[in-house]
């Protein structure tokens, strides 16, 4: 969906950035529709455009464009059709209401198809933005179709159905440059079927359903009036002699592009999964999930959190003895930081020739990690990462220096809650279950534990650059020698 509504954008950005129109005549479509030619050159036969009441009406067929696919390939895409609608100003009205069906075969190895029964775009598209400033969007009963066969015999069937998919977004622009687009999505009711099986194996099926889903987004700093000069340099240049002889100009055009965004994140939840497996049904109440990612720029971060609540494992694991260890609830989470992806960027600009094959010289690794780390580590940190049920509750935080020549450095503090019930559970588990030998390990890992009142048992771990690693302020580094 987020996709097929960027494509557009940049079509319909395409079509309306230059020249500005006011009046809705033939000429005016003919000028629109030629304007198309700096962008797509001769893809641009894919778009028709007539004059439509107070507006204009455009009709995508990429059915020309995809004419020279590879040899073995099939694709297709159904015409889109909407209305542009000039507001002045630079600021066009977009409309779009009808199916969408998508398709592409590789022969005997890939088979995709999507059908959208309805599809609905609503929004403002402003020039100076080079982006839709409101959009509002809606696919209803989606159906993906997906058959992959690999070289040795193993082939995945999926397929799946959505009721429905909203996506509601905004953008304005950023003081510092391109522009910032916050976006909320909300997906019904969805079902999927998996099936993974070789030439001599039986299938495995698994099934599974979500209730509800919604995520929340943005991006800021997308540099988006950069994306059409990249687009309209490479259709003039589409000669590789022509793309040589010019590719100064194209790497300006890159640097200008750089960091392509500045910061993407998002939060999102699954309500009510189901799941049928082969050793029985498994349900998760809700699962939550986020991002927050830097672009190509000097202070790389990236951070990312997964969390399940209310687990129920299949029935088929209890019965091997593990019920009460299994985990009702867990999450992880984690940031790195401190590495530069702006450095090896421009480096590589830099390095570019396209006189040349490759185009960009072969960089030992040692290299690419001191580019992008240049003191030698990048900074790790662990949060929010619990596994806990009725029985026990394991947490987990600290942050650390790591990298590929460095001794790592930093502190954790692990925390556990209901060991002893634990042990007792492992131990009257059935023998065949293989628990019991587990237990001394426990015994060993409460041993060198610090108790409190509560009954919880504390880990504080450090770790120096001399090498030396304490556990509650306990040398294990000599032990481990």
């Amino acid at each position: 969906m987020r996709i097929i509504s960027s494509s557009l954008a940049l079509v319909l950005f395409a079509a309306i950035a230059s020249p500005s129109f006011a009046a809705t005549t033939a000429d005016d479509a003919t000028k629109l529709q030629k304007s198309l030619q700096i962008y797509f050159g001769k893809g641009a036969d894919a778009v028709k455009i007539t004059p439509d009441g107070d507006g204009f009406k455009a009709t995508l067929d990429f059915s020309a464009m995809l004419k020279n696919k590879p040899a073995g390939a099939e694709l297709a895409i159904s015409p889109i059709e909407f209305s542009l609608t000039p507001e002045g100003n630079g600021k066009w009205k977009v409309k779009h209401d009808g199916p969408l069906k998508l398709s592409s075969k590789v022969k005997d190895t890939l088979d995709i198809s999507e059908s959208f029964e309805n599809y609905i775009i609503d929004g403002e598209f402003d020039e100076a933005l080079g982006a839709f400033s409101t959009i509002s969007a809606t696919c209803k009963n989606i159906a993906v179709a997906e058959n992959m066969k690999d070289p040795k015999g193993t082939q995945i069937k999926v397929d799946a159905k959505i009721d429905s998919l909203e996506v509601k977004g905004t953008s304005v622009a950023n003081p510092a440059g391109g522009i910032d687009f916050k976006f909320n999505e909300i997906i019904g009711p969805l079902a999927m079927t998996e099936t993974v099986g070789g030439v001599a194996e039986a299938p495995l099926n698994i099934q599974f359903k979500i209730a509800t889903g919604t995520f929340d987004g943005g991006i800021s700093g997308l540099k988006s009036l950069a994306v059409l000069d990249l687009m309209k340099f490479l259709v003039a240049h589409a000669d590789q002699s022509a793309l040589v002889k010019d590719q100064a100009a194209f790497k300006t055009l890159l640097t200008n592009f750089m960091p392509i965004f500045t910061n993407a994140n998002g939060q999102g939840t699954l309500n009510k999964l189901e799941a049928q497996t082969p050793m029985g049904p498994a349900t998760v109440e809700k699962i939550n999930f986020g991002i927050d990612l830097n672009g190509a720029v000097k202070d790389g971060k990236l951070s990312e959190t997964l969390g399940f609540e209310g687990i129920v494992f299949p029935k088929g694991l209890a019965d091997m003895g593990t019920e009460g260890l299994l985990p009702k609830n867990a999450s992880v989470g984690f940031t790195v930081s401190g590495y530069d992806l702006d450095a090896l960027a421009m480096t590589d600009i830099m390095a570019l020739d396209l006189s040349k094959n490759p185009p960009l010289p072969k960089q030992p690794p040692d290299e690419i990690t001191q580019i992008i780390m240049s003191k030698g580590t990048v900074d790790i940190a662990i949060n929010k990462t619990s596994v806990s049920n009725d029985t026990y509750n394991l947490t987990a935080e600290g942050s650390f220096a790591a990298g590929p020549k460095a001794q790592p450095t930093g502190k954790a503090l692990v925390t556990a809650k209901g060991l002893d019930e634990v042990m007792k559970l492992m131990g009257s588990a059935p023998p065949e279950a293989g628990l019991q030998a587990g237990i001394p390990a426990i015994i060993a890992a409460k041993g060198m534990g610090k108790a409190s009142a509560d009954g919880a048992v504390t880990w504080d771990i450090q770790a120096t650059p001399d090498g030396k690693i304490t556990v509650n302020g306990v040398d294990v580094s000599k032990l481990a020698k």
